[in-house]
């Protein structure tokens, strides 16, 4: 499970500091970094997850993943299409991770520290999709606030990993 999380981690606040220090805050950045962390972190999870026979219960949130990243891959290669699908993909990615680790959480709430965690990054999800959903954001603060996420969201899920966890 740590192996997990801490590839969520390094996807995470890697592609969060990849934001932050690309001077270009522009759709097609903010389409890259979410293609290639829907995609990295979908297939490589469930490769692992297949490889070692546990944690079936993640696969339908790594399939979100690997949607979302494939939808962002083909907003990327289609700049006429960023501007248009850019915002509704990234509310769209924050709600369902929100509702999936939401469940997640109740699923996990007798594990107390496992429960936490996902109900802690659900938090941090719906915030993400309630900001893209509700709020009039222009390019650069949108993509900003990508980053930001995924920066918050790799240092959660970093210390998480690094965390002990129950048997």
């Amino acid at each position: 499970m740590q192996i997990l999380f801490g590839l969520r981690a390094a996807l995470s606040f890697g592609l969060g500091v990849l934001i932050t220090f690309t001077q270009a805050h522009t759709y097609g950045v903010g389409s890259a970094v979410l293609a290639g962390f829907g995609l990295l972190l979908g297939l490589s999870s469930l490769g692992y997850i297949f490889r070692v026979k546990k944690y079936q219960w993640l696969i339908p949130l790594l399939i979100i993943a690997t949607l979302v990243g494939v939808l962002a891959l083909v907003t990327f290669i289609n700049q006429t299409l960023q501007e248009v699908l850019f915002l509704p993909l990234v509310a769209l990615f924050g709600l369902s991770f929100a509702a999936f680790e939401s469940y997640l959480a109740r699923r996990h709430r007798g594990s107390s520290a496992l429960g936490r965690d996902f109900a802690i990054s659900a938090v941090l999800s719906l915030g993400l999709g309630l900001v893209f959903l509700l709020a009039p954001l222009d390019e650069v603060s949108a993509v900003g606030f990508l980053g930001a996420y995924l920066a918050i969201s790799g240092v959660f899920w970093g210390i998480t990993a690094a965390s002990p966890q129950p048997k």
